[in-house]
């Protein structure tokens, strides 16, 4: 995208650790993230945070005593060089109109909003919120990666209304869902940005590892086509490091 292309030559680009910010590092740095590349995610178990996160956010809770704002595992990248991780509230307090936060999410709609899922017990929409809000002041973009198996029927703004983080029956963590602003980027949205091809789903899931697979028709010129065949091949196969679920919460 142009507005990301600028941010990581002349400004600050920010990422929250996930699955799908996590192939966005490598395509910048050529390499994976060290130690934390994911925080919270949706596993068979049910919904967890990540032992080595939860690991270094227990490590600076004494000495910070916002939490959220105190968030050290953000990627930090200015003028396309790699920052050490500092805590998000001083990045959010450098960010100015033109630079770029980057949110996976947890849930989309058809009209193209958002929903991330938080278990922060302090509510606000957890580390996210806090970032809307700066947003806000400051006048950053906010850009959501979302493949197309996150869409959920009905709207956003009511399905959030449904949640309840105080669940007393959960598998996993409970969690809230808190609807989120920003630039939705789902496959559609990929194939018209990289090549200028219209992408219709007209199929989802799968068996034998294609679980949460989508299957799209493409239309547009031969050369479209063919690139946009060309990019779909090129991140079929895509696997994901491992990780270790921090059990110690389920308990708590």
């Amino acid at each position: 995208m142009p507005k990301v292309k600028k941010a990581l030559e002349h400004g600050i680009v920010v990422m929250h650790p996930s699955s799908s910010t996590l192939f966005i590092f490598e395509l910048l740095f050529g390499k994976l993230p060290e130690n934390v590349w994911v925080c919270g995610c949706v596993t068979q178990r049910g919904l967890y945070g990540t032992l080595e996160a939860a690991e270094v956010i227990r490590a600076f809770a004494a000495e910070e005593a916002d939490s959220l704002m105190g968030f050290r595992l953000s990627f930090y990248i200015k003028r396309g060089v790699l920052q050490d991780r500092m805590p998000l509230g001083g990045i959010l307090d450098s960010m100015i109109a033109g630079d770029i936060y980057i949110k996976g999410v947890n849930a989309i709609d058809t009209q193209g909003n958002a929903g991330v899922l938080f278990a922060n017990p302090r509510g606000g929409g957890g580390t996210i919120g806090s970032v809307l809000a700066a947003q806000k002041k400051r006048g950053f973009d906010v850009i959501l990666p979302a493949g197309l198996e996150k869409l959920v029927p009905g709207s956003i703004s009511d399905i959030c209304k449904t949640t309840d983080r105080k669940a007393t029956m959960v598998m996993g963590m409970p969690c809230g869902l808190y609807p989120v602003r920003g630039e939705k980027v789902d496959e559609t949205d990929a194939f018209r940005i990289l090549c200028g091809a219209k992408a219709t789903p007209i199929a989802a899931g799968g068996i034998g590892g294609a679980e949460g697979a989508v299957v799209l028709a493409i239309d547009g010129d031969d050369n479209q086509v063919a690139r946009a065949y060309e990019y779909a091949m090129m991140v079929k196969g895509a696997r994901l490091p491992t990780f270790n679920l921090d059990i110690a919460a389920e308990k708590e």
